[in-house]
């Protein structure tokens, strides 16, 4: 069995609470948390560079960011919540928004938010935000998932060699440039 302390205190709440660490927001402060979370989400996807048939956006980014800096279970509600606007039709998304969206060649991506979201918040409820090189390696699986999620659901529309070459290629570079950027900051955010 492992000894490393699990932490539902985010640094959001160790931040602003700093005398007492073991007190914990209110559910309407995460409430708050959780549609701010969201909305930071949906600034971040029309923020884009237009590619066929991915758009190139800050979403990673912003994944990425929410996750190390929530933890679980504020970063899983806010990923969740972007994810229920968009599909029952809100525009929340890079081109639009409506359940045949979440189906089309970027639903997968956005589903691999949700789960990357969910890897890298229990990574980061463990303190892996606090060190550098941690980080890098929470949120560089945090994109693989992304990733495996996106390239499987884009393979099955386009064919493989299609999702490899759209769907993936273009993005390594930009996304990893993210990720260091990410890494660089958490730690003297924490």
């Amino acid at each position: 069995m492992s000894n490393t302390k699990i932490s539902r205190v985010s640094w959001l709440e160790s931040f602003i609470l700093k005398k007492n660490s073991k007190e914990q927001f209110s559910q309407l402060t995460n409430l708050m948390i959780i549609i701010i979370c969201s909305f930071l989400l949906i600034l971040s996807a029309k923020i884009k560079v237009n590619l066929y048939p991915v758009p190139m956006t800050l979403q990673p980014l912003a994944v990425l960011m929410i996750a190390m800096l929530c933890g679980r279970n504020v970063s899983v509600a806010s990923v969740s919540l972007y994810l229920f606007q968009g599909m029952i039709g809100i525009p929340v998304f890079a081109y639009g928004g409506g359940l045949p969206y979440l189906l089309g060649p970027t639903g997968g991506f956005l589903f691999g938010f949700l789960f990357a979201s969910i890897v890298i918040g229990e990574l980061a409820d463990r303190g892996w935000g606090k060190f550098i090189f941690k980080s890098v390696f929470a949120m560089l699986l945090g994109l693989i998932i992304i990733y495996t999620f996106g390239v499987l659901q884009l393979s099955i529309l386009k064919g493989f060699d299609f999702a490899i070459i759209n769907g993936l290629k273009p993005f390594i570079i930009g996304d990893l440039y993210k990720l260091l950027l990410a890494a660089l900051l958490l730690p003297q955010i924490w």
